[in-house]
């Protein structure tokens, strides 16, 4: 597959598509100055050369009963796949990457109450272990609905999909569709972005920022605004929640040089309020979700399973 050598105007489109990846492309075009059939050819091409490798809905995991996220880094060397199952076994990957040096990463989910399995994990991983990270999903308070997970089920499969087509495939109203996925996208419980293929990403170098707060800081909100106040210039192509109340906040950005890594990242360390902030390459980035749809299905037949009870309570004779 021959490498698509990126222009600044593909930057930008990739960059408006990290922060919103149902992004209209005749919205795309307003911003940046093209026409809707431009735009479009763009983003073809990109898929086409792998340099978006998907388009994803994410989703906010507590809502389907996953409370808190671990990230480990393991050695490369150390990896066979009698741990990939040991690490499979116990949790759901939400993303697994490589990075340069010889490192493998997985991030994943637990529901609560099986905190006891993870830590016989992590510590059957030594002497693989390079770094763990515990952080909670931040709560939504928002309660979804059996109309809300067919709409998310749908979009998770296809996150451009058109509300009307959401609506044919659901039997849900299109009035309906964009009620609920609208106030879906206000609560945070879903957000639309994009896969990168940091390999095919030719002429710009893609890298991993993993910024560590200082604990407790009295000021937890300022500093996440100003780092990502710092970061409103950057190609920005995945982060992490900057709602969440957590003390770490990992970035995948873009640089056109190993200089301008160093220079930003310098930047984010100086800031008050952060310990520090490290820069890694990645090689891969996956993000599985065929366990999310199932765990979406499960819930789906729950309310299924309920709707038929209640029927059973109410039939004549009862």
């Amino acid at each position: 597959m021959q490498k698509v050598i990126l222009d600044g105007t593909d930057l930008k489109i990739l960059n408006l598509l990290a922060r919103n990846g149902r992004l209209s492309y005749r919205s795309i075009g307003i911003t940046i100055g093209l026409t809707t059939k431009s735009v479009k050819s763009r983003v073809d091409r990109m898929l086409a050369a792998k340099v978006i490798e998907k388009f994803l809905a994410k989703v906010n995991l507590s809502v389907i009963g996953y409370k808190k996220t671990w990230a480990i880094a393991l050695r490369k060397s150390e990896l066979n796949q009698e741990i990939l199952d040991r690490i499979n076994l116990v949790s759901n990957i939400q993303y697994q990457f490589e990075v340069m040096g010889g490192v493998i990463g997985f991030v994943f989910v637990i529901k609560e109450g099986t905190d006891e399995k993870i830590e016989l994990l992590i510590s059957s991983l030594r002497p693989a272990l390079l770094r763990v990270i515990q952080s909670l999903n931040r709560e939504v308070h928002h309660n979804l609905t059996q109309t809300d997970y067919t709409i998310m089920k749908q979009l998770i499969k296809t996150p451009r999909m058109e509300i009307r087509d959401i609506a044919a495939a659901t039997s849900i109203s299109p009035k309906t569709v964009r009620r609920r996925l609208d106030k879906m996208m206000r609560n945070h419980v879903l957000e639309f972005s994009i896969q990168p293929n940091p390999d095919a990403m030719k002429g710009y170098i893609v890298f991993f920022l993993d910024v560590k707060l200082i604990n407790r800081s009295p000021h937890h909100q300022k500093v996440l605004q100003r780092i990502y106040e710092e970061l409103h210039e950057s190609f920005m192509l995945l982060s992490s929640d900057m709602s969440n109340q957590e003390d770490n906040i990992g970035l995948l950005l873009g640089s056109e040089d190993t200089i301008g890594i160093e220079s930003l990242r310098s930047r984010i360390e100086c800031l008050d309020g952060v310990q520090h902030a490290n820069a890694f390459l990645p090689i891969k980035l996956a993000c599985p979700q065929e366990w999310i749809i199932k765990a979406i299905d499960r819930r789906l037949s729950r309310y299924a399973q309920n709707w038929k009870e209640s029927l059973e309570t109410i039939k004549p004779g009862k």
